[in-house]
């Protein structure tokens, strides 16, 4: 019987595969903070409540996606190609619900709040990640 590619990668290459990956992981998400707070203090210019609201939407995207890396590159299962699968659907699955409950609690919580600039922000960082990731992926290849 035949083993899957996953199953015929030995752990070190996939060790060193998973180091890189959270290294550009980190890369990305140390540049949207600094994209951040640089929002942050622009919009501090329209006023102290859209500056938090910048904040905010920031950390509203922020946020989940750090807890989706967490989940997904915690584990030292490398070496099954099924676990993985089930592992990155359910982080994301995580992600959403976590990002649905921190909208939840800023509507609720927040008050006053800026709809543009947190929307705005959260949307920027949506597109930077998208950009930063595919610049990654052209770096590397």
């Amino acid at each position: 019987m035949r083993k899957s590619t996953a199953e015929q990668v030995p752990k070190a290459a996939v060790s060193v595969r998973d180091r890189r990956n959270i290294k550009g992981f980190k890369r990305i998400f140390l540049q949207q903070a600094v994209l951040i707070l640089c929002v942050s203090v622009a919009c501090l210019l329209l006023g102290v409540t859209q500056a938090y609201s910048a904040l905010l939407g920031g950390l509203l995207y922020l946020l989940p996606n750090l807890y989706f890396a967490w989940r997904a590159f915690s584990s030292q299962d490398s070496d099954n190609a099924h676990r993985i699968v089930i592992r990155m659907y359910a982080s994301e699955i995580g992600k959403m619900m976590l990002a649905v409950a921190l909208f939840s609690a800023t509507f609720m919580l927040v008050q006053p709040l800026s709809p543009f600039p947190l929307f705005g922000t959260f949307i920027l960082l949506q597109l930077s990640g998208w950009i930063l990731q595919l610049k990654q992926c052209r770096h590397s290849s």
